[in-house]
């Protein structure tokens, strides 16, 4: 054979032998890289070694933690952070949580909680509510503390997603804390109607429940005849219907009661 044809094959099977050991040697960098990220993913310098959780008092984080494989000793890249939030967001009692990772071990948790703002008077019993309408917890029975929002006909599985339910609760809310003993809202055919200080209120749709509120509380903490009643369906236009004066229409663009004299039945 010619010696340069035996010569070139043989470089040309040494180029061919260098450039295999060189694609091995990347793999194995490669496969290196990556063995040495998942170690360094599992081990403890990168796992769950603190958890800090703020705003709860009576929410069982724990609970909810464990069911997502939040506990010390989880890789932090395993965490299912989204899935964490939603199962703490089931609780009613939890209005907002936050779960993040403060690396390189450490999950702060934070949640806000709900706070009752009444007790319902359901047809299951006494509940619960938060200030949006959440059914929280059956109860004892009422709270003095708390106003009363009477909805005898719906249940609790109802209530939490009844309009009226809610614009009663944000009426209890949002009156003062020193006024709430002895209110009670309930429901009529026009939205509505609230016993504030031995006083009915008409309150209307469950809208602008906290101006109604702070109005009602105006109206009644500047003095007001017995037997009165109040109408604050529209809080930027009330009205104070005297003791023996004819009903009238209380929807929203109703004209003042106050001033309505009642009709003239006097036979001629």
């Amino acid at each position: 054979m010619d010696p340069r044809l035996e010569h070139r094959r043989r470089r040309v099977a040494e180029d061919r032998a260098r450039s295999n050991l060189g694609r091995l040697v990347k793999l194995l960098l490669v496969v290196g890289v990556v063995a040495a990220l998942v170690w360094l993913a599992q081990s403890p310098f990168l796992s769950v070694a603190d958890i800090t959780v703020s705003g709860a008092d009576r929410v069982d984080v724990t609970g909810a933690l464990k069911s997502r494989q939040v506990v010390i000793g989880r890789p932090m890249l395993l965490l299912d952070i989204d899935g964490t939030e939603a199962a703490l967001l089931d609780d009613p009692w939890v209005a907002d949580a936050e779960v993040a990772r403060d690396w390189p071990t450490t999950v702060i948790v934070r949640v806000t909680e709900r706070l009752p703002s009444a007790t319902a008077n359901l047809a299951d019993g006494w509940w619960l509510l938060a200030a949006d309408g959440t059914v929280l917890a059956e109860a004892a029975g009422p709270d003095p503390a708390l106003g009363v929002a009477e909805f005898a006909s719906m249940t609790a599985d109802e209530a939490g997603d009844d309009l009226l339910v809610r614009g009663a609760a944000a009426f209890l809310d949002a009156l003062p804390t020193d006024w709430r003993s002895g209110v009670a809202v309930r429901p009529t055919p026009d939205g509505l109607e609230a016993v504030v200080d031995g006083f009915v209120v008409r309150l209307g749709r469950p809208f602008d429940m906290e101006a109604k509120a702070d109005v009602t509380v105006a109206i009644l903490a500047g003095g007001v005849e017995d037997g009165s009643i109040l109408t604050v369906v529209a809080p930027a236009s009330p009205a104070v219907l005297p003791p023996g004066a004819a009903p009238v229409d209380d929807g929203e663009a109703t004209d003042d009661p106050a001033t309505s004299a009642p009709p003239d039945t006097t036979e001629p």
